[in-house]
C-alpha cells in the first residue's frame, strides 16, 4: 500500500463571493485571524501545486481533493458495463432537464430590489464591531405565484350628485384603464390557442374554475379582433419568406367542417395544413396554410412573390410528388425519410439495416461537426463532397448489388427502402452538389408539431376563418420564437399599434418591432 502524502494540503473551499470579499479586505487592511489562516493555507497550496507540476506528480483527483471539486458518486443501479443515462446521472452540476432553474432562466420575471432594512454600506459590523460593511453581489430569491391566464379587475367608481343642480361627478379610472378588453388579454388567448394548442373550451373551463369565466365564443371574438391588427404583418412575412434562400415544406391532414360539402363534390377530398420554413442568412420565417391545397401548391403561391433577379430557391421536402411546385426550384429530398424506411424493415433484416444506418450516421455526424464549427456554405459543400460523397457511393453500390445478386426482394420492406434511395438518388444527394442545401427536412416537421397538437386537442376548424386565424397567428408566434423574441410581447405590440402596423408592416416584424416601441 502506498503511504499517504503528508505534505498534501488540506481541502480549500472558497466561493467566488468569498474570494472577492478577501480581495477587498486585503485592500482595506481589515483581515481578521480566520482570513489570515485561509490566505496562508492558499499560499501553501500554491507552493505545493508548483512543486507537483514540476515533479509531474499532479493528478486531477488530487486537485479535486484540495480545491473542493464535486465528487463522482457511482449510481448504485448501474455498473461499469452499464453506465447511467446521460439525461440524469450523478456527476457535478445541474443535470439537463432536471427542472431546477436559476434567475437567468426567467427573462420575463419581474425584478425587485430589496435593500437591507437596518444596515447600510459603510456601517460598522454589528457582529465583530471591527470591520465596516460594503456592498457585494445581491442574493436572489425566486418566488413563483399562480393566477388565472386572464385576470379581471372590477373598478367601483364613486359617484357624487349635486343636491342643487343634480350634476353627477364620477371618480376617474386609473391611468391606462380606458376599455374593457386590454390588448394583453387578446394576445394571451391567441398564444394559448395557437402557441400551445389549448382549445377555447378548455380555457373556458380553467377560467371558470378560478372564478373568472370567459366564454369560448367571447374568446373567438377577441381572436378575430387581434387578427385584424396582426394580418398586415403576416402579409409582409409572405414577401420576406419569398426572398429566402432555402425553404423546408411538409403537409399534415386537417378538417374544416364548413368545406365538407364543397370538398365532397371536388376531385380532391382532403384538407391539409402546410408548414413552410423559409431561411435566409439573417432571418427565419415560419408559415402555415390550411385548405385543400398541397404543400407544393402553397409553395408556388410564395414563389409568385419572389423577385426575378434572385437565384433559384432551394427546396427541401420528402419525395411525394405533391410537394413539387410548378415553378423551378433547386430540389433536395430528405435523407431522414430515406433512413426511416430502412428502420421500418429492421425487424426482418437487422444485419443489412444496421449496415445502412452506420453509413447514414457518418453523414449526420459530419453535418453536426460542420454546424459546431460554423463553416460557410462553400466549405460545408467541399467537406460533404469529399467525405459524405465517399459514403454515399458505397451506399449506392450496396443497394445495386442487393438487387443485382437478388439478395433482397424488391417487394419486401428492405427492398422498398432500397428502391426509394435508387429512385430519388439525385435529389437525396443534392447537398453534395448545391452550396447550402440541407440534408433533411426536420425543420418543417418540427414546425408542424404545433399544428398536430392543435388538431389533436380541437379535432377540426368550424370555418375557413378559424383556419385562417390559426395560420396567421400561429405563423407570427412561431416566427417570433425563431427570432428569439417573446411572442406575447410581439402580439401585444401589433395590437396596440394597429394603425402603424397597417401603414408600415415591414417595420413591425418579429426581429425589428422593438425598435418602434423605443421611438
Amino acid at each position: 500500500m502506498k503511504k499517504k502524502d503528508e505534505k498534501t494540503p488540506g481541502r480549500i473551499d472558497l466561493s467566488e463571493e468569498q474570494v472577492r470579499d478577501l480581495q477587498k479586505k486585503l485592500e482595506t487592511g481589515e483581515l481578521n485571524e480566520g482570513d489570515r489562516e485561509l490566505l496562508l493555507k492558499a499560499l501553501n497550496a500554491m507552493v505545493w501545486l508548483s512543486r507537483m507540476v514540476q515533479a509531474k506528480k499532479l493528478s486531477l483527483r488530487k486537485l479535486l481533493r484540495i480545491f473542493g471539486g464535486k465528487t463522482e458518486k457511482k449510481n448504485k443501479d448501474h455498473d461499469d458495463k452499464n453506465p447511467p443515462s446521460s439525461k440524469g446521472g450523478s456527476g457535478g452540476g445541474r443535470p439537463k432537464g432536471s427542472g431546477k432553474k436559476g434567475k437567468e432562466d426567467f427573462p420575463g420575471a419581474k425584478r425587485r430590489f430589496h435593500p437591507h432594512p437596518d444596515l447600510n454600506s459603510g456601517d460598522r459590523c454589528p457582529d465583530c464591531a471591527r470591520g465596516n460593511l460594503y456592498s457585494i453581489d445581491s442574493g436572489n430569491f425566486i418566488h413563483i405565484k399562480g393566477n388565472a391566464p386572464l385576470e379581471v379587475t372590477i373598478y367601483e367608481r364613486e359617484k357624487l350628485r349635486c343636491s342643487g343642480c343634480g350634476t353627477i361627478f364620477t371618480a376617474p379610472l386609473p391611468e391606462g384603464v380606458n376599455k374593457k378588453w386590454d390588448e394583453s388579454a387578446d394576445a394571451m388567448i391567441a398564444l394559448l390557442k395557437y402557441g400551445t394548442g389549448m382549445p377555447f373550451h378548455r380555457l373556458e373551463g380553467l377560467q371558470g374554475s378560478m372564478g373568472v369565466p370567459i366564454a369560448a365564443s367571447t374568446q373567438w371574438e377577441r381572436v378575430e379582433n387581434l387578427l385584424n391588427s396582426a394580418y398586415p404583418s403576416y402579409q409582409h412575412l409572405l414577401e420576406v419568406a419569398a426572398r429566402g434562400d432555402m425553404s423546408f415544406i411538409d403537409d399534415t391532414g386537417n378538417k374544416i367542417l364548413s368545406l365538407k360539402e364543397e370538398i365532397e363534390k371536388s376531385e380532391r377530398k382532403g384538407v391539409f395544413t402546410t408548414g413552410i420554413v423559409s431561411k435566409s442568412k439573417d432571418q427565419e420565417v415560419v408559415l402555415y396554410f390550411t385548405g385543400n391545397k398541397h404543400a407544393g401548391e402553397n409553395l408556388e403561391k410564395l414563389l409568385e412573390k419572389r423577385p426575378e433577379e434572385l437565384p433559384l430557391m432551394m427546396q427541401m421536402s420528402d419525395a411525394l410528388s405533391r410537394n413539387i411546385p410548378k415553378s423551378e426550384t433547386a430540389e433536395g429530398f430528405c435523407n431522414v425519410h430515406a433512413r426511416r424506411n430502412f428502420l421500418d424493415a429492421e425487424k426482418d433484416r437487422k444485419k443489412e439495416v444496421d449496415f445502412v444506418l452506420g453509413l447514414y450516421s457518418k453523414i449526420f455526424e459530419l453535418e453536426a461537426k460542420i454546424k459546431e464549427r460554423g463553416l460557410s456554405a462553400e466549405a460545408r459543400l467541399k467537406l460533404h463532397k469529399k467525405k459524405s460523397g465517399r459514403v454515399l457511393r458505397r451506399l449506392r453500390r450496396w443497394c445495386l448489388k442487393c438487387f443485382y445478386l437478388k439478395k433482397v426482394d424488391p417487394e419486401e420492406g428492405l427492398g422498398r427502402a432500397i428502391q426509394y434511395v435508387l429512385n430519388h438518388w439525385k435529389r437525396l444527394t443534392a447537398f453534395t452538389r448545391i452550396p447550402g442545401m440541407a440534408i433533411e427536412n426536420n425543420e418543417a416537421e418540427r414546425a408542424l408539431k404545433l399544428k398536430i397538437l392543435e388538431r389533436k386537442n380541437s379535432y377540426f376548424f368550424r370555418t375557413s376563418m378559424g383556419a385562417l386565424a390559426s395560420d396567421v397567428l400561429g405563423s407570427l408566434i412561431q416566427t417570433a420564437k425563431r427570432a428569439g423574441k417573446n411572442p406575447f410581447d410581439y402580439l401585444v405590440a401589433l395590437h396596440k399599434n394597429k394603425k402603424a402596423v397597417s401603414t408600415d408592416p415591414e417595420k413591425w416584424l418579429p426581429w425589428n418591432f422593438e425598435e418602434r416601441l423605443t421611438i
